[in-house]
C-alpha cells in the first residue's frame, strides 16, 4: 500500500463538508458554553443559557465535530460578533436570537471555507433551518469577507490566528503537528511482532520521535509498549488490520505515560484500581499492564454512566481483556473493610483536571466523557480562579481518600495541566494534611520509574515529573507517593515488627508489649515467648497469670538482682526480700534446711564490693560465699570437698552434726576477717581453714562452665549456703 492514498484520504477528510445535525448540535453546544459578558458590553444579544442542554445525542465521530466546532467558534467569538455588527447582517436577513447561535457557528466554518458552499451531493441530512441561513450567508459573503478584512487591517493581523491569545494559538499551531501515539495489547501480539507487521506493510522504523515522517514510526523511550506515527499515517493506521483486531490501539500519549509509570509499580496477584475520569481504552490498558503479574484492575460502576458502562464491556471483549472487575460501589465510598480492597495495592488517579498541557483539549474530554465547561476556559489564556478551586477539591478528595488505604502500598497521580496548584502544590498539601498510623510507613513522594535511567532519579528536582507540551507531544504531571521510611531516622526491628502486626501480617501473634521503662514489683514480664503468644507465668508469690515464661538461669538472676537492690532500698523491700527468701528456701528444702543452726541469728548482708564491667554481671550472679559451721569430732573438710558438690556427677560427703552451742554465748563483735584468714586453724577448733582467692575462682569457672542445669544448682547451692552462714569470728569462739 502506497503512501499517497492515505494522504488523499486524509485532505479529503479535512475538506469533507459537516452535516446538517453537526451544525445543529454545534449551535446547541456554543449556546451552552459561550462566553458571557455583561450587558453593558454585549454586541448581540443571545437566548438563556439556561433553556440550551449540551448534545448527548449522534454518533461519536459527529459529536466530536460539533464540540470542535462549538469550541473553535467560542475562540473566534469576538470576531465573529464584529463581522456580523459590520457588515449589517443581523439587521438585513432579520435573525431571531434563537437562531443567532447556528448563525455563528456556520459563519466561522463558512470563513474556513473561503467563503464557499458546501457540496450537498454527499449529504443525506437535510434541515431547512440550516439550509436557509447557508443561502443568505452566501449572498451575503463580499460584505462578511470585507468586514473581516478591515478587522485585520485594524489590529494588523497578517492572518486570522493572530487573533487568539499566544497560548492558545501555541496549541493550535501544535495540534497540526503532533503524532499519534499508539501502545501495543500484550494479551495478543508484542511490540517485535507489531513491529515486524508494520516493516512488511511498508513502514520503517527510526530511532526517535525528531525522525517520524510519512512511512516512518519509532518507539516511545518512555513507553515500551508505545509506537510513535506521524499525522500523515493516522488514516493508513486506522485501516489496518492491527487496530480492527485492537492489537494496536491509538490514545493520548498522557494515559500511556501514567501507565508506563504504573507498571514497574505492580504486585503479583495484586489489584489496581483506577480512580478519576478516565475512558475505557485508559481502563482496558492499565487491565493490561496488570495481566503482565497476574494482577486485575477494579473501576468503580457508581462512577460511571450505563452507557459508559456498556462500552467498557464491550471493548473489553473485542481486546480478550479478562482481569478486570467492576465494583459496584463510588470510589469515595470505598473502604478498607469491603472485600473489593482486600488485595488492593495501588491505586491510579486520573481525575478530572484543567486539560492546559494538552493541544487539542476536545478529543480527550471527549473519550474520557470530561468536563465540557472547561472549553469556555480554555479559549482564554488562563483558567479561572473559581473553576481551578473547583477543581482542585475534587482532586483533593479523591487523592486523600486513595491514601487511606492501610493495604495499598503506591499512588500513582496523574494530570494534564500546567497549573502547580493542580499538581505538586495538591500532592504536598493532601500529604501534610494526611495523618497515618503510627504503625504504618507514611507516604512520601518519589520519582516514577521509566526505562530510560536519566529520567528516573531521586533528587528532589526529579520527585515530581513534569512533561512539557511540544510539536511531538502533549504535556502531562505525574507523582509517584509510596510508603517509605524517613531517611533521616533509622528505623529499628521493633517498629518493623509493630508495622507488620498493624499491617495484619503476622496474623495477631504478637501481642502489644508493655512500656519497657517501668518494671513490676513482683517481676511479671511481659516480654512476648518465642511463638509470639502469652504463656502462663508463676510468679514469686506463687499466683498463676499470662505471660511469658522466662528460663530458669534468668529467674535465678533476676532474685539475685531482687536481693542486691533489697539491701540498698528502705524496709519494704527488705519484707519482700524475706518472703522470697523463704519461697527459695521451701524449694530447697532438701539442701538447706539441715545446714542451718536453729540457735545462730543471721546478720544482715554486706554490700557487694564495686566490681569491673567484666565481672559486674559475675559478681551479683554469684553471692559472698561464707563458711557453715561443721560440728564434728574429726579433722574439718579440707575446701576441695566443698568445691566438689556443685559437680553433678559426684554425691556430696555426708553432713557432719553441729555441736550444742551454750545458749548464753554471745556473738564476737569482730569482723576481722582478714586476721581470722591468717590464722592456721587446727581441728580442734572445728573451723575449716580460709578459701583462697585461686580456689574461688576456680570454683566460679567451673560452675559457669557446667551446663544450664549444673550452674543453676550451683548458685542454689551457694545462694542457701550464704543465707545459712556465720562469721569467722563465731566460729572462732565456738571452737574455744
Amino acid at each position: 500500500m502506497s503512501c499517497a492514498v492515505p494522504e488523499r484520504r486524509l485532505r479529503s477528510d479535512k475538506a469533507a463538508p459537516l452535516s446538517d445535525g453537526v451544525y445543529l448540535m454545534a449551535a446547541a453546544a456554543f449556546q451552552h458554553l459561550r462566553r458571557e459578558k455583561p450587558v453593558t458590553h454585549q454586541v448581540l444579544h443571545y437566548g438563556k443559557k439556561s433553556d440550551t442542554q449540551l448534545p448527548e445525542s449522534g454518533d461519536k465521530t459527529s459529536q466530536r465535530q460539533a464540540f470542535q466546532l462549538a469550541f473553535n467558534t467560542i475562540k473566534y467569538q469576538e470576531l465573529l460578533e464584529y463581522i456580523m455588527m459590520d457588515s449589517s447582517f443581523l439587521t438585513s436577513q432579520h435573525l431571531p436570537s434563537e437562531s443567532l447561535p447556528l448563525a455563528m457557528v456556520m459563519l466561522f466554518d463558512f470563513q474556513e471555507r473561503k467563503f464557499t458552499l458546501r457540496p450537498t451531493k454527499d449529504l443525506t441530512e437535510l434541515s431547512q433551518e440550516v439550509r436557509a441561513l447557508e443561502h443568505s450567508l452566501h449572498k451575503w459573503k463580499i460584505k462578511l469577507a470585507a468586514s473581516l478584512a478591515r478587522y485585520r487591517i485594524k489590529r494588523n493581523l497578517q492572518s486570522v490566528s493572530l487573533f487568539l491569545p499566544d497560548p492558545v494559538r501555541a496549541k493550535q499551531q501544535r495540534m497540526k503537528l503532533l503524532p499519534c501515539y499508539a501502545w501495543v495489547n500484550t494479551l495478543k501480539s508484542s511490540v517485535e511482532e507489531v513491529c515486524a507487521e508494520l516493516q512488511r506493510d511498508g513502514l520503517c522504523e527510526v530511532k526517535s520521535v525528531s525522525e517520524v515522517a510519512e512511512s516512518t514510526f519509532c518507539r516511545d523511550h518512555l513507553c515500551p509498549d508505545t509506537l510513535v506515527f506521524s499525522q500523515s499515517t493516522i488514516s493508513r493506521l486506522e485501516q489496518s488490520d492491527l487496530t480492527a483486531t485492537h492489537r494496536l490501539n491509538i490514545q493520548e500519549r498522557s494515559v500511556c505515560v501514567a501507565v508506563s509509570v504504573l507498571r514497574p509499580l505492580l504486585y503479583d496477584c495484586g489489584d489496581v484500581m483506577v480512580a478519576g475520569c478516565f475512558s475505557a481504552m485508559t481502563a482496558a490498558h492499565v487491565a493490561v499492564a496488570a495481566a503482565a503479574r497476574c494482577g486485575r484492575a477494579l473501576v468503580s460502576a457508581a462512577d460511571h454512566t450505563a452507557a459508559q458502562l456498556t462500552e467498557l464491556h464491550e471493548l473489553l471483549a473485542l481486546m480478550d481483556v479478562k482481569n478486570l472487575r467492576v465494583v459496584s460501589e463510588a470510589f469515595l465510598a470505598l473502604d478498607e473493610w469491603d472485600s473489593a480492597a482486600q488485595r488492593l495495592k495501588v491505586i491510579v488517579v486520573l481525575p478530572r483536571c484543567s486539560t492546559s498541557a494538552l493541544s487539542d483539549p476536545v478529543s480527550t474530554i471527549h473519550s474520557e466523557h470530561g468536563d465540557w465547561d472547561l472549553l469556555t476556559h480554555l479559549c482564554g489564556s488562563s483558567v479561572s480562579q473559581s473553576k481551578l478551586q473547583t477543581l482542585t477539591s475534587q482532586q483533593a478528595r479523591l487523592l486523600a481518600h486513595s491514601l487511606t488505604f492501610p493495604k495499598v502500598q503506591t499512588v500513582v497521580y496523574c494530570t494534564r495541566s500546567i497549573y502547580p496548584e493542580e499538581n505538586e502544590q495538591l500532592v504536598k498539601r493532601v500529604l501534610e494534611k494526611t495523618h497515618t498510623h503510627s504503625k504504618l510507613l507514611p507516604f512520601r513522594v518519589n520519582g516514577p520509574i521509566f526505562p530510560d535511567d536519566s529520567l528516573s532519579g531521586d533528587a528532589e528536582d526529579s520527585k515530581f515529573f513534569r512533561l512539557e507540551a511540544s510539536q511531538f507531544t502533549n504535556g502531562c504531571f505525574v507523582a509517584r507517593l509510596s510508603r517509605q521510611a524517613d531517611p533521616t531516622k533509622v528505623e529499628t526491628v521493633q517498629d518493623v515488627l509493630a508495622r507488620a502486626a498493624a499491617k495484619g501480617l503476622l496474623g495477631g501473634i504478637l501481642p502489644e508489649q508493655a512500656n519497657a521503662g517501668t518494671k513490676s514489683k513482683n517481676k511479671k514480664s511481659s516480654v512476648p515467648s518465642a511463638t509470639g503468644g502469652p504463656e502462663l507465668l508463676i510468679g514469686l508469690d506463687g499466683d498463676a497469670e499470662a505471660g511469658p515464661r522466662l528460663p530458669q538461669s534468668d529467674q535465678d538472676e533476676d532474685k539475685d538482682e531482687e536481693e542486691t537492690e533489697g539491701n540498698k532500698g528502705g524496709k519494704g523491700k527488705k519484707k519482700k526480700k524475706k518472703g522470697r527468701k523463704r519461697k527459695v528456701k521451701k524449694n530447697s528444702k532438701q539442701s538447706s534446711s539441715q545446714l542451718e543452726p536453729k540457735t545462730l541469728k543471721k546478720k544482715p548482708a554486706k554490700k557487694n564490693a564495686p566490681t569491673s564491667k567484666k565481672s559486674k554481671g559475675k559478681a551479683r550472679k554469684i553471692p559472698r560465699l561464707t563458711l557453715s559451721l561443721i560440728s564434728s569430732a574429726k579433722a574439718s573438710i579440707p575446701v576441695s570437698s566443698v568445691t566438689q558438690q556443685t559437680e553433678p556427677d559426684r554425691k556430696p560427703p555426708p553432713r557432719p552434726t553441729a555441736p550444742k552451742t551454750p545458749s548464753k554465748q554471745r556473738q564476737s563483735p569482730d569482723r576481722g576477717e582478714g586476721t581470722a584468714a591468717q590464722r592456721v586453724l587446727t581441728p580442734a577448733d572445728f573451723v575449716l581453714p580460709p578459701i583462697s582467692s585461686s580456689t574461688s575462682s576456680s570454683l566460679s569457672s567451673s560452675s559457669l562452665s557446667r551446663p544450664p542445669s549444673s550452674a543453676r544448682s550451683s548458685r542454689r547451692a551457694l545462694r542457701t549456703t550464704a543465707s545459712s552462714s556465720v562469721t569467722l569470728p563465731s566460729l572462732r569462739k565456738l571452737g574455744q
